[in-house]
């Protein structure tokens, strides 16, 4: 992974979990886009089929301003190890990019102790994550 989308999954991370706060249950969402800009969220329903997850994916990518860098990633409560909605939209994302015919250069899980890479199997992982520190004005 190379080293902005990096940064920017970091930032996602960081975001993700102040947002989540001391909730115990938190949704499980899909994005599409670039980590820390223009994206699409779609929320996770067991429901779904392949066909129908592949489709709003492919409305995702319609949906964004430019695809130049897209990627995906789901958020999530739970443990580190994947589960089966990770599979899920991973499929479908892999199909909806191959149907754009763009390269998906990362499908990432991120938890509350970290994010994994489904695509090349690279992951970090933390015993706390820390927020950034916020800019002096």
């Amino acid at each position: 992974m190379d080293a902005a989308l990096h940064e920017a999954v970091t930032g996602e991370l960081r975001a993700f979990v102040r947002d989540a706060g001391r909730r115990r249950s938190l949704s499980t969402t899909c994005h599409v886009g670039l980590p820390g800009g223009d994206r699409v969220s779609i929320p996770h329903d067991e429901a779904h089929d392949l066909s129908l997850r592949t489709d709003l994916v492919v409305r995702a990518l319609d949906g964004l301003l430019g695809t130049d860098g897209a990627c995906a990633w789901v958020t999530r409560g739970g443990s580190a190890g994947t589960v089966d909605a990770d599979a899920e939209w991973f499929a479908a994302t892999r199909a909806a990019f191959s149907g754009h015919g763009l390269r998906l250069p990362a499908f990432l899980v991120l938890h509350r102790y970290g994010w994994v890479d489904l695509v090349s199997g690279e992951e970090r992982r933390w015993l706390r994550v820390r927020h950034a520190a916020n800019p002096a004005p």
